[in-house]
Parts: C-alpha cells; sequence; structure tokens
C-alpha cells in the first residue's frame, strides 16, 4: 500500500473541508428558517400594535361622541370600527397557535357587542336630533347599554394586551431557538474539525519539524544540502520538490535567469495585489486605512462616492476634517478604545463635499499597512435608518400631542358636569330647608288657633 500516508492526509484534510461546507450550508438554512420565523413573528407584533392602537382611537371616538353627540365622531367610529374587524379578521388568518386563535375569538366577540350596542345608541342619537331635543337623555336601559359597551371595550383592550404579550413571547422563543440552533452547529462542527484537525497533527507533526529543520539548513546558505527522502507522501513530495528547487537554485544562483524568474514573480504578486485592490474598490461599503492622527493611507472607490470628493482631494484630507464638531471631539476616545480592545463599533457623521451630513455606522479594527501600524474602518451609510428613526420619533410625539389634547377636552368636560352637579345638590339642599321652615309655621298657627 504505498500511497496509504498520501492518502490519509488528503482524505483529513478534505474532510475538514466537507465539514465546514456542512456547516455553513446547515447555518444558512438555519438562518432562513430562522429569518422567516423571525418575520413572521414581527408582523403578528406590527399587526397586534395596529390593532391596539386601532382600539384605542375607537374608544376615544367613543367618548368623543357620548360628551359632544357630534354625527362626525359617531361616522368615525364606525369607520374606525371597519377598520378594527378587518384587522382582527386579517390576525385570524395570521396566527396559528391556539392560544392565540382563542384569544382572537374573544376579541371578536368582544367587538360584535360593543359594535352592535353602540351602534344602536348613535341610531338612537339620530332620532332624538331629529326631535330637535337639545341633549340625549338615557334612561336606566340605556345606562346599563353604555354600562356594557364600556365593560366590553375593555375586555376588548385587555384581550388585545394579552395577545401583544403572547406575540413577543412568541418572538423571543424564535430568536433563543435560532440563537441555540447556531451554538450548535458552531460548537460540532468546530469540535468535529478540532478533532480531526489533531489526529492529523499526530500524523505529520514529527515529519514537519524534521523537514523544518532540514530547510533551515539550506535556509543557512548550504545550498548543496539534500532533504532526506523518506515515504511515499504528500510531505515526500514536498522534500523531492524542495531537493530539486534547491538544485536548480545553486546552479543558477547567480545567473541572469534567476534574476528574470524573481522579476516574473514579482510581477504575479502586483498583479494579484491589484486584483485584490480592486475587490475593495468595488464593495458597495466605504473601506479606509488611515494612522492614529488621521492621515489617509487608502480609501475605495465607494469612500469617494460617499463624500463627493475626487480621489486625490479625498486623500489630501484629514480624518479630523471629514467629522462634523460632535463627532470630531469623540475621535480621542474612540481612539483609545481601539486601542485597548483592538476594535470598536461605532456611529459618526461626516461632511460631504457640498456641506450635506453622512451619518456612518462604523466598524474599526487594527491593522498593520505594509509594516505601519494603521486602523482598517469599514463604513455604512445609515442615512435612511436615521431619516426611519426621525419619523417615528416625530409620530410618536404627534400622537402624545393628541392624547395630551383628548385629555385636557375630557378633564374640561368633568369639570363642567361636577359644576352642574353641584348647582343641582345645593337646589335640593335648599328647598328642603324650606319645606322645614314652612312645617314650622303651619305648626305655630295650629297651636295660635
Amino acid at each position: 500500500m504505498p500511497d496509504e500516508g498520501k492518502m490519509k492526509i488528503k482524505t483529513k484534510l478534505m474532510l475538514n473541508v466537507w465539514i465546514s461546507l456542512l456547516i455553513t450550508v446547515l447555518i444558512a438554512i438555519s438562518l432562513s428558517w430562522s429569518f422567516l420565523e423571525v418575520y413572521r413573528t414581527n408582523r403578528n407584533e406590527n399587526l397586534v400594535n395596529k390593532i391596539q392602537k386601532t382600539a384605542f382611537e375607537r374608544i376615544v371616538l367613543r367618548d368623543d361622541y357620548l360628551l359632544n353627540r357630534e354625527e362626525r365622531a359617531g361616522i368615525q367610529w364606525h369607520l374606525k370600527s371597519e377598520a378594527l374587524l378587518k384587522l382582527l379578521e386579517t390576525a385570524a388568518k395570521s396566527f396559528s397557535s391556539a392560544e392565540d386563535k382563542l384569544l382572537l375569538q374573544e376579541a371578536r366577540k368582544n367587538f360584535d357587542a360593543t359594535f352592535a350596542s353602540f351602534s344602536s345608541i348613535i341610531e338612537r342619537g339620530k332620532r332624538e336630533a331629529r326631535r330637535a331635543k337639545s341633549r340625549l337623555i338615557f334612561d336606566e336601559v340605556g345606562t346599563r347599554q353604555i354600562g356594557q359597551v364600556f365593560l366590553k371595550a375593555y375586555a376588548l383592550m385587555d384581550i388585545i394586551n394579552r395577545l401583544q404579550e403572547s406575540t413577543v413571547r412568541e418572538k423571543t422563543k424564535a430568536q433563543n431557538r435560532a440563537l441555540l440552533l447556531i451554538i450548535i452547529l458552531f460548537a460540532g462542527g468546530g469540535i468535529a474539525i478540532i478533532v480531526n484537525s489533531t489526529s492529523l497533527n499526530r500524523t505529520v507533526a514529527k515529519r514537519l519539524t524534521a523537514l523544518k529543520q532540514e530547510v533551515e539548513i539550506i535556509g543557512s546558505g548550504k545550498l548543496e544540502y539534500q532533504i532526506p527522502v523518506i515515504g511515499d507522501d504528500e510531505l515526500t513530495d514536498l522534500a523531492k520538490v524542495m531537493n530539486e528547487t534547491v538544485a536548480k537554485l545553486n546552479q543558477s544562483y547567480t545567473s541572469v535567469n534567476n534574476l528574470q524568474m524573481e522579476i516574473s514573480e514579482r510581477k504575479k504578486l502586483e498583479e494579484a495585489l491589484k486584483e485584490q485592490a480592486q475587490l475593495l474598490h468595488i464593495s458597495p461599503l466605504s473601506i479606509t486605512v488611515h494612522d492614529e492622527s488621521g492621515v489617509f493611507m487608502y480609501a475605495n472607490d465607494q469612500t469617494f462616492a460617499m463624500h463627493g470628493y475626487t480621489k486625490e482631494e479625498f486623500m489630501s484630507l484629514n480624518l479630523h476634517q471629514l467629522d462634523v464638531p460632535e463627532s470630531e471631539s469623540l475621535i480621542s476616545e474612540r481612539m483609545k478604545r481601539i486601542a485597548e480592545k483592538g476594535e470598536a463599533l461605532f456611529e459618526v457623521c461626516h461632511i460631504r463635499k457640498d456641506g450635506s451630513s453622512l451619518p456612518l455606522e462604523v466598524y474599526a479594527k487594527k491593522a498593520d499597512w505594509f509594516g505601519r501600524p494603521a486602523l482598517l474602518s469599514i463604513a455604512k451609510d445609515i442615512t435612511d435608518r436615521k431619516r426611519a428613526e426621525a419619523e417615528i420619533i416625530k409620530l410618536n410625539e404627534e400622537l402624545e400631542q393628541r392624547i395630551a389634547q383628548r385629555t385636557a377636552e375630557l378633564s374640561t368636560k368633568t369639570a363642567d358636569l361636577e359644576r352642574i352637579n353641584k348647582v343641582f345638590v345645593d337646589r335640593e339642599l335648599r328647598m328642603r330647608e324650606l319645606k322645614e321652615r314652612v312645617a314650622e309655621l303651619e305648626a305655630k298657627i295650629t297651636e295660635i288657633k
């Protein structure tokens, strides 16, 4: 079996490759599955948030109608009810767990109850308005009906809140399952590779050590030395090739041919470096290399395009000139963090050539640039993300203002009702006092007679 050693080394090396490939495929599959699970839970969470918001706006419109008896509020309440019904129907199709479906069924029952009861109240208000009455007076049945509307509405909001808690739990579970699966794949694959690599290392470690010693002898200048050829595997082939190379090098050490070969190899290396540089230039991310003082030593084409400068203009700038004052003041702190940990992830804001702002997310790492200490930075434009965050903040502020305004209006109406009630109570007390005085006078008149 002359090729046993050779096949053994090759097989183990290929085994590592196949294990790595398998882990990559499994991770890709698990990430796809995890993305679908997280996407589904995010979709359900957003849907529940819409339901919660619509239900709250529906309650506000209901209270507005009861306080002001405006037809506009009644119409808007009906529109919100239709929107809430569509959202509940969509949720019934989207949610799959038995618990969520049961909650949605209960929510639908409470919705139907509030819709039917409050619709009848609105219809009654329309009839009273046609009779030209100034206020809608509720009898005992109507009061109970309104009470049922409030109870069912609160029950509906409680169910929606429970449904939101359920979606959050499902989302957390999906993320945890995905993380656990990836950890298991990485750990299992890593252990398999380590075991196989350890076995391979034990097989060839002694021969590599011996081969290293032989190469050191040749490297000391003894070009006439020949490495002993033992066995018939990859290391044997390597020893033969090295012996042949050393022999040729010994024969043409000072020849012009040797010089030409060296030039050829250097050109190949330069071409390889150009190809690697080209790959960096076509990257969709900004890639730069600069020293600790902020002097740029390299930047790819995407960097020039993002900042609006030509290559010559950008390379003549310093990092401190690109940062807005708020970001520029933090450069020393970031440099210290990178020096301590070797890398850092942070956000900055640069100034484009036209004066506009360029928000970036930057990953910086210590590197060596042709023997010089440097910092490698990879940056991503986060303008769209910042714009979206600003829009969300704006919407939240508008919603808070609307809630505050509605709360103030409700407080005013409540104060008016309390003042009217106090007037009626004072009047009743005065009437009782007057009746008591009349009774006393009647008693005195009777005594006189």
